[in-house]
């Protein structure tokens, strides 16, 4: 009989007969034939029973649109993402539940020689690729500190990476494409997505701005938050259900003139 055929009737009465019986003389007659019979059952129902393959987990990001507030589209650059497990316990992510508690919707300063700067700086530079601009000048840009997670694009050789660090093993980053020049008025949606599972959630997106854009507020599941802009970028992040996949409610642009624009998140999104 070959692996994973059923026994034919003969085979199942040889196979039967090869199972010997108990030496135990107090059970009624005919009931270790009745064992051997459910044995074969049993036999029978594993042979036909597929082994289930679970699938694996992926992070959730995605594609992006540009959009000035004029309302012209550009296509978006696709993007790699590589993300480090926490050591720390509260949740399954590249950064703890109890890391994502401290989240604040102003964004501190960060300076990047000291502290928790520091730490970031050399956590995003350790997994960046080595190749031509290995040995060039480091750039910081974009840099703060929400709670326990510092945020910053370093820049190097050409290369260009969006990191999140809460401490020497926990953290995320993500290789983007250079900031480019783009419209005064114009805001695009670059990159971003969602990480982490339950309360270990998290979004995170990044941007170009234009030269006339001087704040951006995002407003998410009744949160309102500060965006940190500076060098031409705009990055944010925050803790919340993976159905936003880092996509902002709605937007609220303000420009050098004093003007005040809103526009919808799900507008910049590539469908």
């Amino acid at each position: 009989m070959n692996a994973g055929q059923r026994p034919e009737p003969v085979e199942r009465a040889e196979l039967l007969g090869q199972v010997p019986v108990p030496a135990e003389r107090d059970l009624p007659a005919g009931r270790h034939a009745l064992h051997r019979e459910r044995l074969m059952r049993q036999i029978d129902l594993d042979l036909d029973t597929p082994i289930p393959t679970p699938a694996p987990a992926r992070p959730r990001f995605r594609r992006r649109l540009a959009v000035t507030l004029a309302g012209a589209l550009v296509v978006g650059t696709a993007v790699a993402v590589v993300a480090t497990q926490s050591s720390r316990g509260g949740g399954s992510g590249p950064l703890s539940s109890a890391e994502l508690a401290s989240w604040t919707g102003v964004p501190a300063p960060l300076a990047a020689s000291t502290g928790p700067g520091a730490i970031a700086e050399k956590w995003c530079l350790d997994r960046m690729t080595a190749g031509p601009g290995a040995g060039a000048p480091v750039t910081i840009t974009n840099a703060d500190l929400r709670g326990k997670v510092a945020s910053m694009i370093v820049n190097r050789g050409g290369n260009a990476m969006l990191c999140y660090v809460a401490s020497e093993t926990s953290g995320l980053w993500e290789a983007i494409d250079p900031v480019k020049p783009v419209a005064p008025d114009a805001v695009t949606d670059d990159t971003g997505g969602s990480h982490g599972d339950g309360d270990a959630t998290f979004n995170y997106a990044q941007g170009s701005v234009g030269a006339d854009v001087k704040a951006i507020t995002m407003q998410v599941a009744g949160r309102t938050f500060q965006v940190t802009v500076a060098d031409g970028r705009w990055t944010a992040w925050w803790p919340g259900s993976t159905s936003h996949a880092g996509v902002p409610d709605t937007v609220t642009v303000t420009l050098s003139d004093g003007t005040t624009r809103i526009v919808s998140g799900s507008s910049l999104i590539a469908r």
